[in-house]
């Protein structure tokens, strides 16, 4: 089965990814689904069947036998102590749970739209600091980072600029990037990091102040 990235930091937080290129009868076959399971994957849409059954396989190479319930803002939780987040694109999905709070993102590189959309997301004191020639690594990172910010923070609606800020950072996978969230009131600090999956960014973002 293609699982092809593994993170398990043995203190507190694994994430697995998966490449979804099985076709449905394989999946079926390697999950063996309980029946209430199969109910809800044959009631689903074909691209959300999809990604429940690599949720699944996810989740079983993590040995979590659990369901997925998910709070009023969409945030979803696991019947344990555990914290988990989710993320989908192109055909991959990513899963991470951990004892602390966490977000993740996974996006695939897209140049083009990442220098398209980077007003929205990225503050001028932090394209102050973007070096030119590693623009478009670093856009794709501050873009994933503050993905998983909002899902970490539960999907409020916030605006990616005056809400979420990324400190200044050095491009090195599994290095530690601080970053905030802010209101009219507070601001806290979280802790993220990146690597890249074949053409993938994954992010992580955690929670343990």
């Amino acid at each position: 089965m293609p699982v092809i990235d593994y993170i398990n930091d043995q203190k507190h937080t694994r994430i697995i990814t998966w490449e979804v290129n099985e076709n449905n009868d394989d999946l079926l076959a390697y999950l063996q689904l309980e029946e209430y399971r199969m109910t809800k994957y044959q009631n689903l849409r074909p691209k959300q069947a999809r990604e429940y059954l690599g949720l699944r396989a996810c989740l079983k190479k993590l040995d979590l036998d659990y369901d997925v319930n998910y709070d009023e803002k969409g945030k979803p939780f696991l019947p344990t102590n555990k914290e988990i987040s989710i993320t989908h694109s192109y055909g991959k999905v990513a899963v991470g749970v951990s004892e602390y709070n966490i977000g993740i993102d996974i996006e695939l590189a897209r140049p083009k739209k990442i220098l398209n959309i980077k007003h929205k997301f990225a503050r001028k004191d932090e394209q102050d600091w973007i070096p030119k020639e590693q623009e478009i690594e670093f856009l794709h990172i501050i873009w994933g980072i503050k993905e998983g910010l909002y899902k970490l923070n539960g999907g409020n609606l916030w605006n990616f600029l005056n809400h979420y800020r990324v400190e200044e950072f050095d491009l090195i996978e599994n290095n530690q990037i601080v970053c905030w969230i802010s209101d009219d009131v507070k601001s806290r600090k979280y802790h993220a990091f990146y690597k890249l999956v074949e053409d993938h960014y994954l992010i992580w973002v955690l929670d343990y102040e």
